[in-house]
């Protein structure tokens, strides 16, 4: 088998023939470390070579841009090159990515740890469930919720903010459930979501009865 042609197509891709039906298109990069030109013969074994090649190439861009857009974990960035290459050649992507420090699990369920509970003031079970969802392993959520320290008035601060409303002439107790029940449902336990609670609502009292000038 032998290279019959080379056409560009888009930007540092070219169209490669061989026996002259269309065989595949490669990146310049691909074509200039295998030392491609017309003419070149090309035996299975090579092509394979060639072939595995450029889908490694397509997996380190695919997965350098994604880490541009924003960080990924190691799981969550193994199945999105998985839909494109071989996913032992995702697998051995990543792995590279690590060794070179662009790809740290660790350091990114830090990050995402703190804005789960300090900006969407998420309890830790809902925040380690949203760090297994971004593809962090359960040990290493765990550890990195646990390194986050809420402020003490946190989830008061939240219910003042957001519930107010519903403990405000609440005789029957409605409003009161109803909030612990919104508090639990971002991963606050009953008895910490029920401590806030009053805790608000007797801040709402005191401030009807000592009502600023």
């Amino acid at each position: 088998m032998k290279i019959t042609g080379i056409a560009r197509k888009k930007g540092t891709r070219w169209q490669i023939d061989v026996d002259d039906e269309y065989w595949a298109i490669l990146d310049a990069e691909i074509i200039v470390s295998f030392h491609l030109k017309v003419g070149s013969e090309l035996t299975e074994a090579l092509q394979e070579e060639i072939l595995t090649a450029a889908e490694r190439r397509r997996a380190r861009e695919r997965a350098l841009y994604l880490l541009d857009y924003r960080d990924h974990s190691r799981g969550e960035l193994v199945e999105k090159l998985c839909r494109t290459v071989d996913r032992e050649i995702a697998l051995e992507t990543v792995d590279k990515l690590e060794e070179m420090g662009l790809l740290n699990d660790a350091a990114y369920a830090q990050k995402l740890a703190r804005h789960f509970m300090l900006t969407k003031k998420y309890g830790a079970r809902r925040a380690v469930l949203e760090l297994r969802r971004k593809g962090i392993d359960s040990e290493t959520a765990a550890w990195a919720v646990d390194q986050v320290e809420p402020e003490e008035d946190q989830l008061t601060e939240l219910v003042l903010r957001k519930y107010a409303r519903y403990l405000e002439d609440d005789e029957d107790g409605k409003g009161r459930e109803k909030v612990i029940r919104a508090l639990m449902r971002l991963g606050h336990g009953y008895y910490d979501a029920a401590g806030a609670v009053d805790e608000a609502t007797t801040r709402l009292e005191e401030e009807d009865d000592y009502p600023g000038e």
